[in-house]
């Protein structure tokens, strides 16, 4: 080989190490979001069922590890892959390769996210054991079949399907898993009382701004790594969708502040710690999909949209006394739906906004429909199997008393009454 030639092969290996270095860096502060994940719905339901919500984040994390290891990578990423599902890369086998190494370490971390997001729609109600058998379903087969379509080389990829870091195929999916979930579970007991409306109230907005903040931090490296490298051009990419992560973010959170604000400017709680956050995530997930080919106004116009988009869902669903306990609902089925179809508005190349964008909008709303609907379909089937199993819902006694108490013997902070 000339001299010339072990040149190219070195900078070669350099670029490919480079993107193997930040992938694996990205996948850590991707699983990060489980602490993210674990604070804000610990800090959004009653302070007597804060351990058994982060019982199921902790639980859900290292299920969907071992899942992808087992079939969830090579369904979604098999080196053979078809239009509809992988064939290879099963239990690591024919994963020497590094670059699998790492992108397995990146995706699943992200697939750990996704299944997080379905805990919301299980908060304060769901057995341990049943919610176990929906994260194995939704790891293995929901959201596998769902990231090879997408991301994966699949039948919607090659149809045109873009969704760069998943509104659609990651949150809109798991944000109807968490739809079906808590409508098949039905509301927690007295939900929808008025007499027992503050008993429902967020225990703790400061562990839920932490936890926002933590996740807007993660966010970043959620989609600028799913450029999964930045030699090549890939910098670009990855460098433009943690400018539009920064900024979405930002106009959701400012757009829910306002918003909520005028709705009740006559109250003496006309500004909402919880609602603020909820604007950030709002904004963060429906940028998600769009924000590696948006420009920096089209960004800030998505944020906006995002918390509007939330404060409406989050209306109707109360209207329809849909129980959503932390929001996922309204954040990420709602957002996320909203972000998957906004590509054919503002994306740069084909976007409406541009004077494209027809058959990009029709092939974004069939990705949509088909993930919901695939979602929908398996996580009915699950969640009455495990019904006729017995092992859905807890029994009134223990929701009563509170999930911690009942099933671990203590509260994860006591609540004292100081004497005068």
């Amino acid at each position: 080989m000339t001299e010339l030639g072990q040149a190219i092969e070195r900078m070669e290996q350099l670029k490919e190490s480079i993107d193997i270095g930040y992938l694996c860096i990205c996948a850590a502060f991707v699983l990060l979001m489980q602490v993210g994940f674990a604070f804000l719905e610990g800090g959004c339901l009653r302070y007597k069922d804060m351990q058994s919500i982060m019982i199921k984040i902790f639980m859900n994390t290292c299920v969907t590890i071992v899942i992808w290891w087992v079939v969830g990578y090579g369904i979604a990423f098999g080196s053979d892959s078809k239009e509809f599902v992988g064939s290879s890369v099963y239990v690591g086998f024919d994963m020497k390769h590094s670059k699998h190494l790492g992108e397995f370490a990146f995706q699943t971390a992200v697939a750990s996210a996704a299944t997080s997001i379905v805990s919301g729609g299980a908060a304060g109600r769901m057995t341990y054991i049943g919610y176990f058998i929906l994260s194995v379903v939704f790891s293995s087969v929901i959201y596998p079949f769902c990231a090879h379509w997408g991301f994966g080389h699949g039948w919607l990829m090659e149809l045109g399907y873009h969704d760069y870091a998943g509104s659609g195929t990651i949150h809109a999916s798991a944000g109807m898993g968490a739809l079906m979930t808590t409508m098949i579970l039905k509301p927690r007991n007295q939900r929808f009382n008025p007499k027992y409306a503050e008993h429902f109230e967020p225990n703790n907005p400061i562990y839920i701004t932490l936890a926002c903040l933590s996740l807007w931090v993660c966010w970043c490296f959620f989609n600028g790594g799913s450029s999964l490298g930045i030699a090549n051009g890939a910098s670009v990419f990855m460098s433009r969708a943690i400018m539009n992560t920064f900024i979405a973010g930002a106009s959701g959170a400012l757009t829910v502040f306002f918003i909520f604000y005028l709705m009740n400017i006559d109250q003496t709680n006309r500004y909402s710690l919880v609602m603020i956050c909820n604007g950030n995530l709002a904004g963060l997930v429906a940028i998600t999909g769009p924000c590696d080919n948006v420009d920096a106004w089209a960004a800030f116009v998505i944020g906006i949209l995002g918390g509007i988009m939330m404060v409406f869902a989050n209306r109707v669903l109360f209207n329809l006394q849909i129980d959503d306990p932390v929001d996922a609902i309204s954040i990420h089925f709602a957002c996320g739906m909203l972000g998957a179809n906004l590509v054919s508005w503002f994306d740069m190349d084909t976007g409406i906004v541009y004077g494209k964008g027809g058959y990009q909008f029709a092939v974004q709303m069939l990705g949509s429909f088909i993930y919901i609907g695939w979602s929908a379909l398996i996580h009915l089937i699950t969640l009455l199997f495990i019904e006729k199993i017995g092992f859905l819902r807890v029994t009134l006694e223990e929701e009563n008393e509170g999930l911690d108490i009942a099933t671990t013997g203590s509260c994860a902070y006591e609540m004292v009454e100081l004497q005068s």
